[in-house]
């Protein structure tokens, strides 16, 4: 291998070290949960139960009752139920609160197309009364997962 293509391995491997440097270790916890937050979203956009799932905590408990298969149950059910998912988010405050503990604060709410139905409608919130919801976070295994939720109030479509 000549000095130039070793230059130009160099330049290619220095390059992508620095991207996952930047990417995965410089980031901070906030950015860490905002990543979590938001690939749960998008999840649930996409009715990928696969793909959201991995972001609740097995030890999920929150005010309605709900555990871990609980959420599972309710999401099969979203997701049979409902098409078009979209979850709106206005406002999302991040709070670490001990090593390991964490909370965001959203303002939120949630549309999407009823199973034989045209007209979209409201499934959390609405946009003129978004839900003030709080999310609960531990770090477990290097990752945030969301351990307890609270403020959801249904909308008009699961009333």
């Amino acid at each position: 291998m000549g000095g130039r293509n070793k230059l130009i391995l160099l330049v290619v491997v220095a390059a992508a070290a620095c991207f996952v440097l930047f990417k995965y270790v410089l980031v901070s916890e906030e950015e860490r949960i905002k990543r979590t937050l938001y690939a749960g979203k998008e999840a649930i956009e996409e009715e990928s139960l696969g793909e959201l799932m991995p972001h609740v905590s097995r030890y999920y408990r929150d005010e309605y009752g709900f555990n871990y298969l609980a959420v599972r149950r309710l999401f099969t059910w979203l997701f049979q139920e409902f098409d078009d998912i979209a979850i709106h988010v206005t406002k999302m405050d991040i709070e670490i609160t001990e090593k390991g503990k964490a909370s965001a604060h959203l303002l939120t709410w949630a549309t999407a197309t009823g199973t034989g139905r045209e007209e979209t409608g409201y499934i959390v919130g609405s946009s003129k009364q978004p839900c003030k919801v709080t999310i609960a976070l531990e770090k477990s295994g290097g990752n945030w997962k969301v351990i307890e939720t609270r403020g959801v109030e249904p909308g008009e479509m699961l009333m």
